[in-house]
């Protein structure tokens, strides 16, 4: 489940530095590129909800059937976009077909992350989980760190190579997940007779906390480059050398981060979602204020994205009972989908108003909720227990 979703993640990774050059080779503008990415990221968030509490197929039929799709749908945007970048001009309907694609491949890949993550969590102890987890997370973020680099390293073979190549490496891990993993069709209509829903008192607190935290991931991500270049005044080449390096570095202690926190505090995700919460209000306030020290925010950042992201899906995932595990799980694929989605835009929208106004915005939402987070621990906060019987 680790490699899969690794790959998964990496083939997600790789469409993003491509985007660019591509749509300049294909005669697409800067906004029809943007499209392709957010409907990605739309897609991502309903496939992850849908695929995640879908029943009509036993678990591993279910994740071999999306894998094959998703695969299908990367490997259809290649082709097409090799074959319009040969032709003379490009057909007026290009950009629609390509739309049309990514929105497919979006929906279909929501079900990779949130079907593996059932997978961990129903094969894991709520004293083993945090490990699981941590495990689901590294994969994240190794593959957002190899998926670009991936991009580089293929790109004088050419700009659609590395999606050729991710794609054949998810059609592997389709063929060992269908000779490795035994079926589970009981546990599989066990798992999807509990409906769970996201204002459940157990969860909704855990929920809250990851959106923000994806959202603010992802507006990091998109105006970051242009408020450093902006606040410091360097050139495009310095610019792209300081983001490169700062989120490398930030990619690598979330890493790190989840490894340490899994390994030495994995009885206490929701005290790590909170150090999270702390040292990413921190970091925020930090690019406002102490802007000289980049990488060191960078990897403040990172610190903070590892401890949150972890502990708000082990939180997520301990609140509730063990039949009730598939529904957390694609409550959480969703919610990063939503980031994905929801942070690009918002993120620019609220830099064209104010270039502080994103990190500003952010460390005060951050800020309130972990100070809701604080009050809920001295509150009567239901449990498994409290809310339709025992912890299986």
């Amino acid at each position: 489940m680790f490699l899969i979703v690794l790959s998964g993640v990496l083939s997600i990774a790789v469409f993003n530095p491509i985007i660019g050059p591509l749509s300049r080779d294909l005669g697409l503008s800067e906004f029809q590129s943007g499209c392709l990415v957010s409907a990605t990221g739309l897609f991502w968030l309903l496939g992850g909800y849908f695929w995640g509490r879908a029943a009509f197929l036993s678990s591993k039929r279910l994740l071999m059937l999306v894998m094959l799709a998703y695969v299908a749908t990367v490997a259809a945007f290649a082709w097409l976009a090799d074959y319009a970048a040969s032709q003379a001009q490009s057909a007026p309907g290009l950009f629609w077909i390509f739309l049309a694609l990514r929105i497919v491949s979006g929906f279909f890949f929501g079900g990779i992350p949130a079907i593996a993550q059932a997978y961990i969590m129903s094969w894991t102890t709520p004293e083993t989980r945090t490990r699981g987890m941590a495990l689901f997370g590294t994969a994240n973020g190794l593959g957002f760190v190899l998926g670009p680099a991936m991009s580089g390293a293929m790109a004088s073979v050419g700009l659609t190579a590395p999606m050729y190549a991710a794609a054949a490496l998810l059609l592997v891990m389709k063929i060992w997940l269908w000779l490795a993993v035994p079926n589970d069709s009981e546990l599989q209509r066990e798992r999807s007779a509990s409906r769970l829903s996201p204002l459940d008192p157990r969860i909704r607190y855990y929920l809250w906390a990851g959106l923000l935290i994806t959202v603010t991931l992802n507006i990091l991500q998109v105006t970051i480059g242009f408020f450093i270049q902006d606040s410091l005044g360097l050139n495009a080449e310095a610019t792209t050398r300081l983001i490169g390096y700062g989120l490398a570095a930030a990619g690598g202690m979330v890493v790190v981060t989840q490894i340490f926190a899994s390994k030495y505090m994995k009885r206490r995700p929701e005290r790590m979602l909170r150090i999270g919460l702390a040292i990413l209000t921190l970091a925020l306030v930090g690019l406002l204020s102490l802007l000289k020290l980049t990488y060191a925010l960078f990897i403040a950042a990172g610190i903070g994205f590892g401890f949150a992201l972890l502990g708000f899906s082990s939180s997520a995932s301990v609140a509730v009972r063990d039949h009730e595990q598939r529904g957390v799980a694609s409550f959480v694929t969703a919610i990063q989908g939503s980031g994905a989605f929801v942070g690009p835009a918002a993120g620019t929208a609220m830099y064209t108003a104010h270039m502080n106004a994103p990190y500003s915005i952010c460390a005060l939402l951050i800020g309130l909720t972990l100070l809701a987070g604080f009050a809920r621990r001295r509150a009567d906060v239901p449990t498994p227990a409290s809310v339709g019987g025992e912890v299986k």
